[in-house]
């Protein structure tokens, strides 16, 4: 049974100037250039925020975003260590929403994308991890699920850090909102 997550008791990583933050969803508008591209930057500057680490759970959370410019974003993420994580989320593609899959393994990346169009304007997301395996779902109406990708992430005994960001690798800023986050250790 999914429990819902109360966002005051989650941790920031590199906190934004405007956010609220009350029982049930998270409001922050972004910091400019801000990335969650360790290709590039070498290192994971997204505003966001992460719950304890974990080795089996599922773990959702739906998101309202107004992008600003190209290559904003926002997700949620799983992390092992700064040179191992996995994120995913809903990209600004120069007006052309895309749903992205990324997997980073000290040094080695890739990504899968699909199209979703401009007209979306909030999505919900869920992550289930077990085994060191990772199933990436995405959701229009939150109710039912559809795959994204499936994927082997890290050894079965290693706990991993799950969170949700936002980012905005540019000068423009967003407003993100996160609500519905729910948690079901497995």
């Amino acid at each position: 049974m999914d429990t819902a997550v109360d966002p005051r008791t989650l941790r920031w990583i590199n906190r934004p100037a405007l956010y609220t933050v009350d029982e049930d969803s998270v409001l922050l508008e972004t910091t400019p250039h801000t990335g969650f591209h360790s290709l590039t930057f070498n290192e994971i500057c997204a505003n966001g925020l992460v719950l304890e680490p974990m080795t089996g759970f599922s773990f959702s959370a739906r998101m309202r975003y107004h992008f600003e410019g190209p290559e904003n974003e926002c997700g949620i993420f799983l992390q092992e260590n700064a040179g191992h994580w996995m994120k995913g989320g809903i990209q600004d593609r120069r007006e052309n929403l895309k749903l992205s899959c990324m997997v980073y393994d000290n040094g080695y990346g890739d990504e899968a994308l699909r199209e979703i169009g401009s007209a979306v304007k909030e999505m919900s997301l869920r992550v289930l991890y077990w085994n060191g395996n990772v199933r990436f779902q995405y959701s229009f109406g939150g109710e039912q699920y559809s795959d994204m990708r499936w994927m082997h992430f890290a050894d079965s005994s290693v706990a991993v850090t799950p969170g949700i960001f936002a980012c905005s690798p540019g000068s423009d800023v967003f407003d993100c909102r996160f609500t519905d986050l729910c948690l079901q250790k497995i």
